[in-house]
């Protein structure tokens, strides 16, 4: 007997049956194209990095797939309803259950198989971009059983409210708990309570995360449970649909011993109670380590009983640094795409300030996240360095975050690395600085002209500021930096007026 003549188990059968018939391939060019516009196309506005590309995968990703996965699955959970062939079907050997579970396993098949695929696309193009690290896994665990729980919602729908317009309104109505719950996580505090971080959706990580420290799977490990405490029960639920409807039909609880005791045995009615008890349990667990949730150090939250100390040590790493004699440039080697750009817009400002008290000899990127508060740049002493981050550089913010404009991108860091030249601010946390004095930025302007660039808020000055600015912008070098090095104590305090600038 050859291989391809072995006849294959009925449940193999029956599977592959639902594999052919099942209505997910025809909406799979339709989902692709809404993959391509929203979930690939947000993913090229983040920087090559791991953790912010794959952190579309449940903020956008699992959305889209969501409303397609819910009708689908309740379209096919429908199907004898709508069919009448309740009655027919339950004359056949085949328990209704396993009956069920395979038109369930066909349908979730297909959308978990239409999933991985799109987050193959979207790793494998950030493996061809990415300079550093590797693709992560938890955010594809939580996609994965969000796109189960919500077939498994689905399915349960169709069978119990067989109808045309239960797949469309599935569909809608599964969007309804993605939306609120986002919506709950974007505001989440320790002090409003931390439930809505059940929600696999919420708001951007920092650009930089899992960079300078590992992302501590806590709340994906609360979310995946969570899901899949929901998805198990109501599969329980789908063992019981026999007891219920005949429980339904002799109307009453008299009854309720007979309907389970008879019909597909005992056994599977136990088994199905089980699955629901534990499927609660599971849930109801998820739901209570949620309350717990508090922020960690590193802009993230933590969950007591899951956390685990590694998860709060640095990730080693050595940076990447421009080679060339002078001033020089560090990143992490994540951001090393940007080093030779970057070099090249801060060593023309460098070379004007060189020499200078507190002028930084080099720059360098550090975390942006420190104590659970934004890291904001400065310039620190001894030797003096200019460190920023991948988030804050000066006032602007989301430098390495994918901003359009490459001149308004050099022109940022270098107004940010002149900002903490000329008020001596030292890296801190906490809110973005406030803006220059008008003498303090009347002298930025100049210098950003003198090396070639517009400076970013020359629309907003005063004229006087204006005017001091062309002024000093038109001395030679050797002129402004000798002037600078006569009173640029008295210009960090702001003891000098726009009259006195030459």
């Amino acid at each position: 007997m050859s291989v391809m003549s072995i006849p294959l188990p009925r449940s193999a059968r029956a599977l592959r049956l639902e594999f052919k018939r099942n209505a997910v391939p025809y909406v799979l060019p339709l989902l692709a194209a809404v993959f391509y516009f929203d979930t690939l196309r947000t993913a090229d506005g983040f920087p090559p990095v791991w953790t912010p590309r794959a952190s579309v995968i449940p903020n956008h990703m699992l959305i889209e797939f969501s409303a397609f996965a819910g009708g689908l699955a309740a379209w096919a959970g429908s199907r004898e309803g709508r069919r009448k062939t309740a009655d027919l079907v339950a004359a056949t050997p085949r328990a209704a259950w396993a009956r069920l579970g395979a038109t369930l396993a066909g349908t979730l098949c297909w959308l978990l198989l239409a999933f991985l695929a799109g987050v193959a696309v979207l790793y494998i193009q950030t493996a061809l971009q990415a300079t550093w690290g590797g693709p992560p896994l938890w955010p594809v665990f939580v996609g994965a059983a969000g796109v189960t729980v919500v077939t498994v919602i689905g399915f349960t729908c169709g069978v119990f409210f067989p109808g045309r317009f239960t797949a469309p309104l599935v569909a809608i109505g599964v969007l309804v708990p993605f939306q609120v719950g986002f919506r709950e996580a974007l505001s989440v505090t320790a002090s409003s309570g931390t439930y809505a971080l059940l929600s696999p959706s919420g708001s951007p990580p920092p650009v930089d995360a899992g960079v300078y420290y590992h992302v501590a799977p806590d709340l994906s490990i609360l979310q995946v449970t969570f899901m899949g405490g929901i998805a198990v029960a109501l599969f329980g639920v789908l063992g019981l649909v026999p007891g219920l409807r005949e429980l339904s039909s002799a109307g009453g609880l008299r009854s309720l011993r007979t309907v389970f005791t008879r019909g597909e045995g005992w056994l599977s009615h136990a088994v199905a109670v089980l699955l629901v008890a534990c499927g609660v349990a599971a849930s109801f667990t998820a739901f209570a380590l949620a309350g717990t949730a508090r922020p960690d150090a590193i802009g993230g939250w933590q969950i007591p009983a899951l956390h685990s100390a590694a998860s709060d040590q640095p990730v080693p790493v050595t940076q990447d640094c421009t080679s060339s004699p002078g001033f020089q440039v560090c990143v992490h080697p994540a951001f090393s795409l940007y080093l030779h750009h970057l070099a090249t817009v801060l060593d023309p400002v460098a070379a004007e300030i060189a020499g200078l008290p507190g002028a930084p000899a080099a720059a360098k990127e550090v975390a942006s996240v420190s104590g659970g508060q934004d890291v904001q740049s400065g310039t620190a002493a001894n030797p003096p360095v200019f460190e920023f981050t991948a988030e804050h550089v000066g006032a602007m913010l989301g430098q390495f975050n994918g901003i359009p404009d490459p001149a308004g991108w050099a022109q940022g860091f270098q107004q940010g690395l002149l900002d903490a030249f000329l008020t001596g601010r030292p890296p801190h946390v906490g809110p973005v600085p406030i803006l220059l004095g008008p003498a303090q930025q009347a002298v930025e302007d100049a210098l950003l002209t003198a090396v070639g660039s517009q400076p970013l808020n020359a629309a907003v000055n005063s004229a006087g500021v204006s005017a001091a600015a062309q002024r000093f912008a038109a001395l030679p070098a050797s002129a402004r930096h000798a002037w600078l090095s006569a009173h640029l104590t008295a210009l960090r305090a702001g003891a000098i007026t726009l009259a006195q600038i030459p």
